[in-house]
């Protein structure tokens, strides 16, 4: 019996340390500020790939964690050269430390101009 409630406060410390790495604040690069977040596929004959993204942060407003995970893709994208990020899948889910907070995850492909 209580090896279950063992590793059950394990899990939920593990889980709740994990969330504390997460930024909740994400400066935008100035090579980011020209990158775009999209969501329909750009011209494949003027753009091509530069790569994946993927981001994820934490806060109390959806709205805002969701911005701040998209300024971390933009950063990424500037770095590669990019002027797009294709966002392909973005979720949301409760933080699981009992905080409040929403962890916002997001992964695309980044785009530059095709040569």
């Amino acid at each position: 019996m209580w090896a279950r409630w063992i590793g059950f406060f394990t899990l939920v410390a593990a889980l709740a340390g994990c969330v504390d790495t997460l930024p909740d604040r994400v400066a935008l690069a100035p090579e980011a500020q020209r990158v775009e977040i999209i969501y329909d596929a750009p011209n494949l004959e003027a753009y091509e790939p530069a790569g994946e993204v993927s981001a994820r942060t934490i806060g109390h407003e959806l709205s805002e964690s969701r911005r701040q995970t998209e300024y971390a893709l933009r950063n990424q994208a500037g770095a590669k050269g990019a002027s797009f990020v294709l966002v392909e899948d973005a979720t949301s889910r409760a933080a699981g430390d009992f905080s409040g907070r929403i962890v916002v995850s997001a992964y695309g492909t980044a785009f530059k101009l095709a040569k």
